[in-house]
C-alpha cells in the first residue's frame, strides 16, 4: 500500500486553481461545483463567486488516503462516514442518522439548491424526499469513488 496521500483526479480547487490536488477535498453542499483544497478551506478563501464560509462543506478524502488515515482499520464499506447536513450545517452525521435528523429538523424545509453529502447530487426536489426516496437502500460499496470521512 502506498505510503502517499492519492489525487483528487478531475477536481480543481475554486480558490486557488490547483487541480488534482492531495489530502483533504471540501465540497460545498449549497454551491453548485464548488470545491477546496485543504489550505483554502483552512485560510476561509471564498472564490470568486456567490461560495461564503457560510455554507455547509463536505470534507471527502480518496479511498486510499481514508485507509492512510485510519491506519488499515478493518471497518464496514460504508464507514468511516461522517455526513454534513447541507440545511443547517451539522456535523458528524451517519447516513441513517442524516435522515432522522432532516426528517426532525428541517421537516417543513424546502430548499431546492442544496447538493447531497451522500452522493453529490445537485438536488432538483427537496432534501427530505430525495434522502427518503432515492437512498432507501444501501449503497453498493464498490461503486463507491470516495470514502466520506470526518475531519475534524
Amino acid at each position: 500500500m502506498s505510503r502517499h496521500f492519492s489525487r483528487h483526479t478531475g477536481v480543481s480547487c475554486d480558490a486557488c486553481s490547483k487541480g488534482g490536488f492531495t489530502g483533504k477535498r471540501y465540497k460545498c453542499l449549497i454551491c453548485y461545483d464548488f470545491d477546496l483544497c485543504a489550505e483554502c478551506y483552512e485560510a476561509g478563501e471564498t472564490g470568486n463567486g456567490r461560495h461564503t464560509t457560510e455554507h455547509p462543506m463536505q470534507c471527502i478524502l480518496t479511498k486510499v488516503d481514508a485507509d492512510l488515515f485510519y491506519g488499515g482499520e478493518n471497518h464496514p464499506p460504508e464507514q468511516p462516514q461522517a455526513l454534513t447536513c447541507p440545511l443547517c450545517g451539522g456535523l458528524g452525521f451517519s447516513e441513517q442518522q442524516l435522515k432522522e435528523h432532516v426528517a426532525k429538523q428541517h421537516k417543513e424545509d424546502r430548499i431546492n439548491e442544496v447538493i447531497c453529502p451522500i452522493c453529490m447530487e445537485n438536488l432538483g426536489n427537496d432534501f427530505s424526499t430525495h434522502l427518503n426516496v432515492d437512498h432507501r437502500a444501501a449503497r453498493d460499496a464498490e461503486v463507491l469513488i470516495s470514502t466520506i470521512i470526518s475531519c475534524v
